[in-house]
């Protein structure tokens, strides 16, 4: 067991270390330049890794360009909705992210087990609620210090009815969704659609006007949308893989009723150029054939059937006799030394 100094002995060192009597371990030279120092928030951590959800970005931009021709239409002024990003969080995390001024529109995802949030930022909440009650476009638009009020959060409200509807055109081709507006909230303490630490997929919106850039945000809730993570795979599913019985029996059904070219051939002459160019009116071409032997029936100029010439009613006609042997492709020739 190794001996611990005294009080004394600690003393002496200290003042032999301080004088310079005992020479000390040089620290490392200093690094060249600054280091940079990238901050890492545990609470809103990312975990996109978990979250991630193939094939979901088309929806979301299926919703985006549906969402602006809305929103031209509802301010008579050209509107573009362009996705910026795709993130996931806590439910919790995320709501502790939000402010008191934006307009937080609770919707409705019937058949999926939870509903959404559809936030629109202060500046494009304020901008609306201006125009739609009569404001000037040409106006600069007034940006107040405050929560929307009753009224306010009111006249939103058809602009929440109008992207309810086209959340309901963008998951048309997996899911007859029924969404509707529940209510609006300026306070996300308020907002309650899943337990506190259920992950939720939160897309990132820039809305572009002549005058304005604002934001929304679609979060919805990650367990909703698992159901549908077959449907988003098999409808990206290549062609060669994907059957759809439905498309089968229609074109089987056109097919039956389209039209066909149908020729019956009598025989092949091989002429050489110089015999075509000599003959004359009245020259007569032997056909090699005899009366009785088979024609070559044609479909869409491929040959199908031996028939066999014939009349019916006064008309000429052809008895089908046996289907026609497809011509064998011409073998290797042989090679002479």
């Amino acid at each position: 067991m190794e001996r611990i100094l005294s009080k004394d002995e600690i003393a002496e060192l200290l003042s032999a270390v301080r004088d310079g009597d005992i020479a000390v371990e040089k620290e490392g030279p200093e690094p060249v330049g600054k280091k940079q120092v990238r901050q890492l928030d545990l609470l809103f951590s990312q975990s996109s890794r978990h979250g991630k959800f193939d094939n979901l970005d088309i929806i979301l931009d299926s919703f985006a360009r549906n969402y602006g021709i809305s929103l031209t239409n509802c301010l008579q002024r050209s509107a573009t909705v362009k996705r910026k990003s795709i993130d996931t969080y806590e439910f919790d995390n995320f709501l502790q992210r939000l402010g008191d001024r934006q307009a937080i529109g609770i919707i409705r995802l019937d058949p999926l087990r939870w509903g959404g949030l559809l936030i629109m930022s202060c500046e494009l909440a304020f901008f609306m609620v201006e125009k739609l009650l009569g404001g000037y476009f040409d106006q600069k638009s007034f940006l107040p210090n405050r929560p929307l009020t009753t009224i306010e959060r009111h006249v939103l409200q058809g602009a929440f009815d109008d992207a309810c509807l086209d959340l309901e055109k963008a998951f048309q081709p997996l899911e007859k969704l029924d969404s509707a507006l529940v209510k609006v909230e300026t306070n996300p303490r308020l907002v309650s659609i899943v337990p506190p630490d259920t992950l939720v997929i939160v897309c990132n919106y820039a809305v572009n006007l002549r005058d304005l850039s604002g934001e929304i945000t679609l979060v919805l809730p990650l367990p909703s949308l698992e159901p549908l993570r077959d449907k988003l795979r098999e409808q990206m599913a290549p062609l060669t893989k994907k059957i759809d019985p439905a498309w089968l029996s229609r074109i089987g059904a056109e097919i039956l009723e389209m039209e066909a070219e149908v020729a019956v051939r009598l025989t092949e002459v091989g002429l050489s150029v110089r015999d075509i160019l000599n003959l004359q009116v009245g020259d007569i071409i032997d056909l090699d054939r005899t009366p009785t032997a088979p024609l070559t029936l044609l479909v869409e100029g491929k040959p199908k059937f031996l028939a066999q010439a014939g009349a019916i009613k006064g008309k000429k006609a052809v008895r089908l006799m046996k289907p026609a042997e497809e011509p064998k492709p011409p073998g290797p020739k042989n090679k002479v030394r």
